[in-house]
């Protein structure tokens, strides 16, 4: 048996992700069954997720999450009774693992203090956002840094916890900046589920349309994108340019720099699944002006929606992109600069690859059986049974 547990999300957050992990966990372990336990909103959103449908073995069970507006105390006091209901509750049905598909600060800490009380458990976290928290300089002052995610993500580790990453490229990066990391570590691709392969005609109406998926906010570089809007738009080129951001505004800030150059179809709401499913089939490629630490140690569930639709990329290089374009192909434009990203999408609308562009959605189309259910689950395996 597998015990699952999200502790952080309610509702819809994460929800797609986290059908797609237990997919993947269900097939890496098909002797195993698995309970997952979750806010029940966030159970609802991920037991119907056709991913979810089609797998047998997987139970739910509501868990009881604080208040997002608790304070850190009031936090750790709820994680730290979960964890541990969840550590007795495993050793009682003598469960393989304990699985949480994320994690905060607070749940960390009550793993770490907990487990050494169960020596026969075993336990794995998926980290999402929340890795991204140890590149951030400690505090001058130690007991500022005394419960932070950095200090027990660094410290008291044992072959008992294995830490899951959403990719080789955080993995490396990670390693490399703190080696003693590396027998607690492993990595998979962020498990997703792809939309079917559909018919796409680019550049229709003589018009190349570059799309931002996800929220707008600047830490994704969505002011970098609205300012490329407006400056395309201002010069004439062979062809007409649109942009739109399939996603709402995050930043309040942004807003003074939308205009006329870019459409946002849903800026203060997320869109609903058939909304952004169908903003995302109307764009001919997906633009990302992330800034250069985005995703050293974070996945981007916006470049795997590109995937799902199809969408070649224009994109800065960093580490996470890079390992895409080595594993797929040719899936668009790699750029060292915001000028670069200019020129590349004023290229593009003085003469439209529509040969290349064809290629290009093959490439994203074959690359993306390395990134199928049935190949994450077999290296998962691998990785958590080996030694």
């Amino acid at each position: 048996m597998i015990i699952a547990c999200e502790p952080v999300c309610h509702g819809f957050e994460h929800a797609l992700v986290n059908a797609a992990m237990l997919s993947v966990f269900a097939e890496a372990f098909p002797d195993q069954e698995i309970l997952f336990l979750a806010d029940q909103g966030h159970i609802g959103c991920v037991a119907s997720d056709p991913i979810i449908g089609t797998r047998a073995g997987i139970a739910f069970e509501s868990l009881s999450l604080p208040a997002r507006k608790s304070s850190g105390p009031e936090r750790f006091k709820h994680e730290f009774s979960v964890v541990a209901t969840l550590f007795e509750t495993a050793e009682q049905r003598g469960a393989s693992l304990v699985l949480f598909t994320c994690i905060s600060d607070e749940t960390l800490r009550a793993i770490k203090l907990l487990i050494p009380r169960f020596p026969r458990i075993r336990c794995a976290a998926v980290l999402h956002g929340v890795l991204a928290s140890i590149l951030k300089r400690p505090s001058l002052f130690p007991w500022k840094n005394r419960n932070t995610f950095r200090t027990w993500f660094l410290q008291q580790n044992s072959p008992q916890l294995t830490y899951i990453l959403m990719g080789d490229s955080i993995e490396r990066e990670l390693v490399a900046r703190f080696p003693t990391m590396a027998p607690h570590v492993a990595s998979i691709d962020l498990p997703y589920r792809f939309v079917q392969p559909y018919g796409h005609e680019p550049f229709a109406n003589r018009t190349v349309t570059f799309g931002s998926l996800g929220v707008i906010r600047k830490a994704k570089g969505s002011d970098a994108f609205l300012r490329l809007a407006n400056e395309v738009a201002a010069s004439s080129r062979s062809w007409k340019s649109r942009f739109i951001c399939v996603g709402p505004v995050i930043d309040k800030k942004l807003r003074k720099l939308l205009g006329t150059a870019v459409t946002v179809p849903s800026p203060d709401a997320p869109l609903s699944a058939d909304d952004f499913a169908f903003h995302a089939r109307q764009i001919d490629y997906a633009v990302f002006l992330h800034g250069a630490d985005a995703y050293t140690l974070t996945a981007s569930g916006a470049l795997f929606d590109a995937f799902s639709y199809l969408k070649p990329l224009i994109a800065l290089r960093n580490p996470f992109f890079v390992s895409y374009f080595e594993k797929m192909g040719n899936i668009g434009y790699l750029c060292d600069s915001y000028e670069d990203i200019k020129r590349v999408v004023r290229g593009i609308l003085d003469n439209p690859p529509v040969n290349e562009y064809m290629l290009q959605r093959q490439a994203l189309l074959k690359g993306r059986e390395q990134l199928e259910i049935s190949v994450l689950a077999a290296t998962l395996r691998d990785k958590l049974t080996r030694g």
